[in-house]
């Protein structure tokens, strides 16, 4: 039988909620948010315009997917020179399953602004964005203000799926602002209920919302999001 019970904010790959159950950790799926990628010919017109700048930028792997996908519906369009910066984790994941050399990506971080320094560390002047409706404007402030031109392309829309969650929880899961937006609209928090973030941005989020404890994943993963829940709940004693 389960010790705890954890709510995570997406669903997750079965052979982790398996390993979960294994730790003594059940977890309880429910999507907050959804994503409807942007398709149309006028944003693949946007997209070509940018195919022939040598930088570009990637924090979400739906962005890597959807550019992606509308690269491949041209047969006649070169396929783009570019070099990659992005988050590490799912993003990094998502770039080379597009077929991306390895040493196309040139700068990977795990948040945007570590990501923002390692641009200027290359003297980049000039970078395309590609990013969601509710992209954190992390990246684009911190290059803007150091005189990089940044070109931001809208690829995917992200939309709230807030749920009433009835069941009584020891941790919640989250992996975007959009999904701690989310589910604060419509819930609260018991005091000793454990937030779990997939990085610092959805941390800082979150503490606009909750006093109760955060805890940040080392590494912005599914996987590492729950070795940081599993690892608390084995040691909650030594965090009294």
């Amino acid at each position: 039988m389960a010790k705890h019970k954890v709510l995570s904010t997406k669903n997750l790959e079965p052979s982790l909620v398996e390993k979960a159950k294994e730790a003594g950790i059940e977890i309880l799926e429910q999507e907050f948010i959804s994503i409807r990628p942007i398709w149309s010919e006028g944003k693949f017109n946007e997209i070509s315009r940018f195919f022939y700048k040598p930088y570009v930028a990637f924090t979400s792997a739906n962005a890597v997917v959807n550019v992606n996908a509308y690269l491949h519906s041209h047969d006649a369009f070169p396929v783009p020179a570019w070099k990659f910066f992005c988050l590490s984790g799912k993003t990094k994941e998502a770039v080379l399953k597009s077929l991306v050399p390895m040493e196309d990506i040139v700068g990977e971080a795990e948040n945007a602004a570590s990501l923002a320094a390692k641009v200027l560390e290359q003297n980049v002047q000039e970078i395309v964005f590609f990013c969601g409706n509710k992209r954190r404007d992390t990246l684009s402030n911190i290059l803007e203000e150091a005189g990089v031109i940044v070109h931001e392309v809208v690829v995917y829309e992200t939309l709230e799926t807030p749920q009433v969650s009835t069941e009584s929880i020891d941790g919640i899961l989250f992996f975007s602002p959009s999904a701690v937006q989310s589910f604060f609209s419509v819930n609260q928090l018991k005091k000793d209920t454990i937030c779990f973030a997939i990085g610092q941005t959805t941390a800082d989020s979150l503490a606009d919302f909750t006093d109760n404890r955060i805890i940040v994943s080392e590494a912005p993963s599914q996987e590492m999001l729950l070795a940081s829940a599993q690892f608390y709940f084995q040691n909650s004693g030594c965090y009294d």
